[in-house]
């Protein structure tokens, strides 16, 4: 099997976790031993990614917006990993969303100081708000700058969203899935994009790189009828660039999670396969899975010898300035 990289590969810091700043027991409940895993960025872990054909991991934290002097332990925790293990772990920054301008800073001693890739942020804050006012511009603007990429995460939703869509449910476990990861942040991170594009944030910020996961997070289901509509919206003429040529230039797509051939070739039709990133989302999914998954995928027909080697390990290669070890 050829070499793998994979890009939304989480870990956990313990003094976070018991800070109470992030909400673990709503992962817990539905995984009670993710916490031992996430926080094992160790030998163990460099086994199981042998084991699976990941050359390298780009390990990120679970999204949380903690205070800044949090944040920065929790990179520098980061860093501590990536230089032990520089052949195998790179690292997205965490940052609080909740201060753009502060946000920026970390991004800019992340990348500099840190050697740190990009960051993963979730997609929304904690109360449900969205990033594509012009208060964010000042971090676009130093992303844009450092031309590193910004993966959108799935992130937990609000109480008062919790409450309005789902709190009528028979059951609790079932609401938090369809809250979570069987729809609602899936939704929220497509919504992310397309709110970004609609109030401008590519027109201002042309070169932006944004990586999203999970196929897509329904997006290339839905794009060409969004890019239809779009052009019938009101300032749609004052945009340089339509829908269509920001997915594009400015989306990079990763598998996470989504280990079916269904997706993909849906994603594909959508899609430069130039744009297309191979991801586990580890350990909430298993490298295991992963890796039949892209054996499946290899067998499939759907994407030729030199596409595959792009989806696994070559565009990420490109996209990051980052180099798997034959």
């Amino acid at each position: 099997m050829i070499p793998l990289i994979a890009l939304e590969e989480h870990f956990l810091s313990n003094e976070l976790l018991n800070s109470g700043l992030y909400p673990g027991d709503k992962l817990a409940k539905n995984n009670p031993t993710v916490h031992k895993t996430l926080s094992a960025v160790d030998e163990s872990r460099l086994e199981n990614m042998n084991r699976n054909s990941i050359s390298i991991q780009v390990l990120s934290h679970i999204p949380v917006n903690p205070p800044l002097n949090a944040v920065q332990q929790t990179n520098d925790l980061l860093h501590s990993y990536t230089n032990k293990f520089p052949d195998r772990f790179k690292g997205f920054a965490l940052l609080s969303m909740n201060d753009p301008a502060e946000a920026a800073q970390e991004l800019e001693r992340s990348v500099k100081e840190l050697g740190f890739v990009g960051a993963l942020v979730g997609a929304h804050l904690d109360d449900g708000g969205y990033y594509d006012g012009s208060r964010y511009d000042v971090f676009w603007a130093k992303a844009q700058e450092l031309d590193v990429p910004i993966y959108l995460h799935p992130h937990y939703p609000s109480d008062q969203e919790v409450a309005l869509n789902y709190s009528d449910m028979d059951n609790n476990v079932v609401a938090m899935h369809f809250a979570c990861w069987c729809w609602g942040w899936h939704a929220k991170v497509g919504l992310c994009i397309m709110r970004m594009f609609a109030n401008n944030v590519f027109e201002r910020f042309p070169k932006l790189k944004i990586i999203i996961g999970h196929m897509g997070e329904m997006i290339p289901f839905m794009l060409r009828r969004i890019v239809d509509y779009s052009k019938t919206w009101p300032n749609d003429q004052a945009r340089t660039r339509g829908l269509r040529e920001v997915w594009e230039s400015n989306i990079w797509v990763t598998t996470s999670g989504f280990f079916a051939l269904g997706p993909m070739a849906c994603l594909l039709q959508e899609t430069k396969i130039d744009r297309i990133m191979y991801s586990v989302d580890y350990p909430l999914a298993k490298n295991e899975d992963g890796l039949k998954f892209m054996q499946e995928l290899e067998a499939s027909g759907l994407v030729d010898r030199e596409g595959f080697e792009k989806i696994a390990y070559k565009n990420a290669e490109k996209l990051l300035g980052i180099k798997v070890k034959q």
